[in-house]
Order: structure tokens, then sequence, then C-alpha cells
């Protein structure tokens, strides 16, 4: 029989876990707009367009 006390302690929250990545593919998202654009404002359009922009940040 197996027991629930197996279980580290050392576990992170699922959910902290998940914010963390999107937090991580949405700046390397935004990195690599910066890089691909050709100007100030075509980068901030394409940020707004994709959701991206940080005025933004929590909206989805």
């Amino acid at each position: 029989m197996i027991k629930e006390d197996h279980r580290s302690e050392n576990q992170t929250d699922p959910a902290t876990s998940e914010d963390t990545e999107a937090d991580t593919v949405r700046r390397q998202a935004r990195l690599t707009l910066a890089g691909q654009a050709r100007d100030a404002d075509e980068l901030k359009m394409l940020l707004e367009m994709l959701g991206l922009h940080p005025s933004q940040e929590g909206e989805s």
C-alpha cells in the first residue's frame, strides 16, 4: 500500500508554476518581436495586437 506521506515538501504549486511559465513565454515573445520590429511604433502595434503589451498584463 502506498502512503500519501511520500510527497516531497518542496513541491511547488502547479498554478504558480504555470504562471511562471506563462510569464516566461510572454517575455520571450516580446523579445522576439523587439528583434523583428522595424521601429518602436511597429513594435508597440505588434505587442498590442498580440496582447503582449506590458499595459495589458493580466488581461486575457
